[in-house]
Order: C-alpha cells, then structure tokens, then sequence
C-alpha cells in the first residue's frame, strides 16, 4: 500500500509546477508578441525612410531595384498575366509585395533575436550579414550586379539605401523594443497595457484602410445603372444625338461617352519598365548623341534641337499590351524634327541595319533604317501644345508610324545606327521585334452590361490601323450574325484614329441580351482578324464586344420573378 501511494503522489502533478509552466508559455508569447510588434514598428519605420531618403536623393531604392529585378526573373506569360489583370497598377503592386516582405523579414528578425539574445556586437554583425546576402548573393541572382551595380540605381545609390534602411530598422525596433519592456516594480502590467495598445492602434488602421479598399472596390464593380432604368450613360449619349442628322459634325462637337478625338495629356496612357520613378531629365545638361555607322557624328544641346526646321502632326499611339476593347491607346498634336533631317545631316552610311535609341532610364530599343527615315517618324518635344510632359519622355521622345509605343521610347539620349539588327529591352524578354500595330476598333459607347432605351440608340468608338489608315467600321448588335457600316469621322492625319458612329433602333418589343460587336477594315480594305490572340508577343487580336439589353426587358423580367 505505501509502495502504490507514493506512485500515486508520483503522478499527481504539482499544482504549483503546473502554474509555473503555463505562466512560463504565457510569458513565452507575451515576448514573442512584443517581439514582433517592435519589429513591425522597426521595419515601418525602416521603409518609410528608405522611401523618403529616396524621394530627397531621387535615386532608387533598394525596394525598387528588388522589384525590378523580380520583374526580370518573373516569366513573362506571368507578367503579361498580372498586366491584363490589373493595368498599370500591376508594377505597383508589385513593388508594394516587395515592401510588404520586406516588413515581414523585420518581423521575423526581431522574434528570432528576441529568443536569441544576442548581445549587442553579435546583433550588428547579424545585421550586417543580412546586408551582405541581399547585396552579394540577392541582388546578383535576380539580375542586378553586385550590390545593385548593374541596376538603374547603381552601386552608390544601392548601398546607401541598403545600408540607410538596415540602420533605420535597428534604431526603430531597438526603441521600440525598450518601450515594450519597461523597468520597475509594475513591468509586467506596463509591458502588457502597451503591447495591447500597439497591437489595437494597428489593427484599428489596417481595418479602416481595409475597409475604405473593399468599399472602393465593391463601388468601382457595380453596375452601371439600377435593375429596369436605362443607364445614365445611355440616355446621355441618347439626349445629346437627338435629332441629329449629320454624326459626322456631332462627333467634331463631341459625344458624352465617346472619346475625345485629342486625348487630353492628364488622361493619355502611361506605360513605361521601370517600377516607380521615372527619370527626371534637366533640358540645360540634357544632350542628344547621334553616332555609330555615320559620316559625321554629332551632339546636340536641347536649344540645338529645337532650333531646327520642326512639325506637327496627330499621331495615335498605342500599347502592344492593350487588351482588346482596352485603354492603352491614345492620340495627340505632337509637335518635333523629323528623324530623318537627322539622319540625313549626320550622313547614314550604306548597309545600316537599324537605328538604336537610348534612353535616359537606360531603356533601349530599335526600328530599321527605312523606318526611321519615314517623313512622319518624329522626334516630338511638345504634347497638345505643351511641352512634352515628363511621364511621356520629356524632354524627346520617339514617333513611329505603324509600330506599337514600346519601341517610341521616351527620354531619348542617344541615336545609334547600327549595321545590325539589335533585340531592345523588351524583345530579349520575348516581346516581337517588328511590333507592326494590327488594326484596332473599340466601341466606348455604350459600355457593357447597359440597359438601353426603346427606339434610337446610339454605338460608336475609335478605329486605327496606323499609316494604313482606316476605309470602314463595321457594327454587328446581334452576335456576329450580320453586320451594318457606321458613319466615320475621318482622321485629324494619316497617322490619327478615326470616329465612329453607328444609329440604331432597339425594337421596343426586344426581350433578348443583345451582343454588340465591332470590326474594322484598314484601307487597304483589309479587314481586322477575327481570330481571338493574348497581347503576346505580338499584340492582341478579336473583335471588341459588349453586352446590353433593353430596360423595359429587365422591367418585365423582374415582374416575371
């Protein structure tokens, strides 16, 4: 008996151990937490001034040339992807992953140190190890040279923002840190009153900016009208065409809903490789070299460059990564010197390939030689009557009929010609070297998922086929079955989209979703392909469609229900 009560006592856990070894995991948690909190505090406060040290020196940061050199190791179907899902937005977020990982690995540096201990000489050298891979080992493996050497930032700009960032971490998490282990006699009650306000003030912005996104998002996917009522944009277009007899002058005077036939520079697309910043280019020191496979090599001032004979013209340009029915499309007055007269003063040698232009964020691309010689191929210096913008390649940029806008390269530095054929930044990812701009037709009005009136509606949008010109749009509102001719607006210049207007009458008895298509045909009388093609590699393909139907059919149907 005395033998089983004492393997009993054995067995019976202590009450008061018990106590110790939950209190013990409780304040397990309680310095992880703390932990991470002054991590999050530190990384914050790390990349907050990385970014501003950026903005001051208007160099890159190391969360841009990390982002970049993502965007070169990532496949292109993948980035192609990413494009057609969220627009220019997609670098963006791209560069947001890179921030918010790089916030992630501040947090887990702090709970590892905080379970490690580390004294403090041993916790610099971790930090400066953790420098070493990403400049050393990161940086080289996603392209970028050793320590960003072969980034737009360069060696100098990368390591003070590598260096910048590292200290900026250690400084916030060490405060922090403090703050969230106070001394005294009520530390534990003051260490867990402030790792619960932290962790609330956290939670509460991160709701509310959830919050403001999700509802911005549900705003932005609601359709365009109330079930049953003709659309706001409908009746717009509708009311402003009443009784109009010649479409022709009522797309001069403007149509709600359809594009303006000038796109305006705030509202002109903006698609360029780099992630955040552009160059910003000073015209004073700003110079254009003209060498390679030329009698006279030349250097030109921007006060050169304008001095020489210029022109205008209206030209379309377009994006090889618009989408059918897409945005990436636009066009403008520019105002610049023929490529040309350039050339020509330079003295192109016999057997030149291609002309190379360099950029001033170290872009490059190229076009043949017969193509830079074409009158309308520019070097534009002026937008719509201003100077060129910054976002649209101040202070030169290239013009080039018939070939999609990545190779009209912005910035312009630097015209080589060259007796071979050179592959420019996009066409060594997979892009097609030739880049010829298929014919294009979109239709603006009315919008997919309309509710139209009974009786006269209108559809119309832009058509373009570069230099080729467009001899006819074509509309179809019952699925391709048969098709009718619009009434076209002819281009402000050989080089500029077109107007289109189509008048139609909804029977008031129609109960069916109608599809509208569009095609048009270039004047050589080709008509654009039908044949359904991704953006890579060389441009999509298809026809644009959207879906409407009559209100008074969404009245009966909700009666029906």
């Amino acid at each position: 008996m005395a033998r089983k009560r004492v393997a009993l006592e054995l067995m019976t856990p202590d009450p008061l151990e018990a106590d110790s070894v939950t209190a013990a995991v409780r304040d397990n948690q309680h310095e992880i937490q703390g932990a991470a909190l002054a991590g999050l505090v530190g990384a914050v406060l790390a990349a907050a001034g990385m970014l501003a040290i950026g903005l001051v020196l208007d160099q890159p940061t190391i969360a841009e040339t990390v982002a970049d050199g993502i965007a070169r190791v990532t496949p292109l179907e993948t980035i192609e992807r990413m494009t057609a899902t969220f627009g220019e937005n997609a670098k963006h977020l791209l560069f947001v992953s890179v921030l918010i990982g790089e916030i992630g690995l501040g947090v887990v540096l702090a709970v590892v140190h905080s379970r490690r201990r580390w004294p403090t000489l041993a916790s610099v050298g971790a930090l400066a190890a953790l420098v070493a891979v990403v400049g050393l080992i990161v940086l080289p493996a996603l392209g970028e040279g050793v320590l960003g050497s072969g980034s737009g930032a360069g060696f100098g700009a990368t390591l003070v923002s590598l260096l910048s960032t590292a200290g900026l971490f250690a400084i916030g998490y060490g405060a922090a840190d403090r703050a969230l282990h106070p001394a005294g006699i009520f530390a534990d009650e003051e260490s867990a009153s402030r790792r619960a306000f932290l962790t609330k003030s956290i939670l509460g912005v991160g709701g509310v900016v959830l919050g403001i996104a999700t509802v911005q998002w549900i705003a932005e996917r609601l359709t365009p009208s109330q079930s049953g009522e003709v659309s706001r944009g409908v009746a717009a277009t509708n009311a402003a065409l009443a009784g109009a007899g010649d479409l022709v002058d009522a797309m001069a005077n403007g149509v709600p809903g359809l594009s303006p036939e000038i796109t305006p520079n705030d509202r002109f697309y903006v698609v360029s490789k780099n992630l955040i910043r552009d160059p910003i280019v000073n015209e004073q020191s700003w110079r254009l070299e003209v060498s390679g496979f030329v009698d006279r090599p030349m250097t030109l001032t921007y006060d050169d460059l304008k001095a020489l004979p210029a022109a205008s013209q209206y030209f379309t340009l377009q994006c090889i990564s618009n989408e059918v029915g897409g945005s990436l499309i636009g066009n403008a007055l520019w105002r610049g010197i023929p490529l040309a007269d350039l050339l020509r003063q330079a003295g192109v040698r016999a057997g030149a390939v291609d002309v190379i232009l360099r950029a001033a964020d170290d872009y490059a691309d190229s076009i043949p030689i017969s193509k830079a010689l074409e009158p309308a191929a520019m070097l534009a210096y002026e937008m719509n009557g201003e100077l060129l913008p910054k976002v649209h390649g101040f202070p030169v940029r290239l013009l080039v009929p018939d070939i999609y806008g990545m190779k009209n390269v912005k910035w312009v530095t630097r015209i080589e010609v060259v007796e071979y054929d050179f592959l420019g930044y996009w066409q060594t990812r997979g892009w097609d070297d030739t880049a010829r701009m298929h014919t294009t037709s979109r239709a603006d009005i009315p919008r997919n998922r309309s509710n139209l009136a009974a009786g006269e509606n209108f559809v119309g949008g832009v058509a373009v086929a570069g230099s080729r010109g467009i001899q006819r749009v074509e509309v179809s509102t019952d699925g391709g079955d048969s098709w009718a001719v619009a009434t076209i607006k002819p281009g402000l210049g050989p080089n500029a989209w077109v107007l289109w207007l189509y008048r139609w009458e909804l029977p008031v008895e129609d109960t069916e979703q109608r599809r509208i298509l569009v095609r048009a045909a270039d004047g050589t009388g080709a008509l654009q392909t039908s044949e359904v093609r991704d953006t890579l590699p060389e441009g999509s393909s298809g026809y644009h469609a959207v879906s409407v139907r009559l209100a008074e059919a969404e009245e009966r149907s909700a009666r029906a229900l």
